[in-house]
């Protein structure tokens, strides 16, 4: 190879080093731009897991109130109907005083 074909060789060299760095700077370019977004995704998915979490205890101890009000009213309720046998009876032994005291449809006790 003569003086001329080497500089020819290395002209056509550096030309095609030099579009290769272009078209590498381009590609880590449009790479820097995705990890840009993928921050952006990252930073987004962080803020929902935050919210989702502060959600979870918010029903968590909504979960937590509602179990305790029923424990609440299954007690009121078992006071309830503790105390409407108590009139129950109550009432039956009225019932049985009036019965003796007072004669119905004729009769006498």
């Amino acid at each position: 190879m003569n003086l001329d074909e080497r500089i020819a060789f290395l002209v056509e060299s550096q030309e095609s080093l030099g579009k290769n760095i272009e078209r590498l700077y381009e590609t880590v370019t449009q790479q820097g731009e995705q990890i840009r977004a993928h921050d952006d995704k990252i930073e987004r998915l962080e803020t929902s897991i935050v919210q989702l979490g502060n959600s979870v205890i918010t029903v968590n101890d909504l979960v937590g109130r509602l179990a305790q009000a029923g424990i609440h009213l299954t007690d009121r309720m078992d006071r309830l109907a503790e105390s409407q046998l108590a009139t129950d009876q109550r009432l039956n032994v009225l019932i049985d005083i009036v019965d003796k005291l007072i004669p119905r449809n004729g009769r006498k006790h």
